[in-house]
């Protein structure tokens, strides 16, 4: 008995070390059990009631870590000063988590989905059966944010949502400089957990299609506003310019007047200081129709 004790003792010991509060904890009942914060505990006693009419509790993270520790619950910590317990709504959100994922497939290349959870901000018994769903349109710029429901009647309902997921970016492995060409000399794809980004983050690196637009550093996740259409073909330089026409072609060597991205048509100057119009093709290349 005396080593069953102390083998339950170091247990609940180990279940407690380092361990760290979160802000908010989500619960089945209208009641905080020590097994709601400390995970993998097999204790079912009660620490707090729930008011059945706000289905919520917020309490100073100082009242809680006094009471865990009176109850041989150490060594936790906590970066908040409050932490509240949800109740957690008995309403089906499967709608919202599908929608959600379907917005982070569509912006994402290469996303792996963990987990989307969705909780109401305000508790609910049930859900309408008729609504809209609405999301900010650079909502998938962050891992979390706020999705909301408008119903028949124009109510409006809102809810808090997280999504776990990896994403495939690409970083810089070294310094790059501004106008540089963007390449896998210079960069790396990884893959990375969804966080928030100021921009939506670069995700792929085409041969001889970007450059950057200012310095980066190494290390640098790299995103659409850092990145711009790489020139092939730059002022001054003497490029191969193709004459189609039916099934005749013919090349010369001209001077750009202009720089030039894939696509772009620019002014060059032929051998007999003729400017034409060419478009861009290739780098140092051009063709004129």
């Amino acid at each position: 008995m005396k080593l069953l004790f102390i083998l339950s003792f170091t247990f609940l010991l180990h279940l407690s070390a380092n361990t760290q509060l979160k802000s908010n904890y989500v619960i089945q009942q209208n009641y905080v059990l020590v097994s709601d914060i400390i995970k993998y505990s097999s204790s079912d006693l009660k620490l707090f009631d729930i008011d059945k009419n706000r289905h919520s509790l917020r309490i100073k993270t100082k009242t809680l870590l006094h009471k865990l520790n009176s109850l041989g619950y150490k060594n936790i910590s906590s970066k908040h000063n409050y932490t509240q317990f949800t109740q957690e709504s008995p309403i089906n959100i499967d709608r919202l988590k599908l929608y959600l994922r379907e917005v982070y497939i569509k912006n994402y290349i290469d996303i792996d989905i963990h987990s989307i959870s969705v909780s109401p901000r305000s508790y609910l018994y049930e859900m309408p059966k008729n609504y809209k769903i609405s999301l900010h349109k650079k909502a998938h710029l962050s891992n979390k944010g706020i999705i909301n429901i408008k119903t028949d009647d124009n109510k409006k309902i809102f809810f808090n949502y997280l999504v776990k997921a990896h994403i495939g970016v690409i970083i810089s492995t070294q310094t790059i400089q501004k106008d540089d060409e963007l390449s896998f000399l210079n960069a790396k794809k990884k893959s990375i957990m969804l966080q928030k980004f100021r921009a939506l983050p670069l995700q792929e690196i085409k041969k001889a299609t970007l450059q950057v637009k200012h310095r980066v550093k190494k290390d640098f996740i790299l995103t659409d506003r850092d990145v711009i259409g790489l020139f092939l073909v730059k002022r001054g330089a003497t490029i191969n310019v193709v004459v189609t026409d039916s099934n005749i072609a013919i090349s010369f060597l001209a001077k750009a007047k202009q720089n030039g991205r894939l696509g772009e048509r620019i002014t060059v100057v032929n051998s007999l200081g003729k400017k034409l119009k060419a478009v861009v093709t290739a780098r140092n290349s051009a063709e004129i129709k």
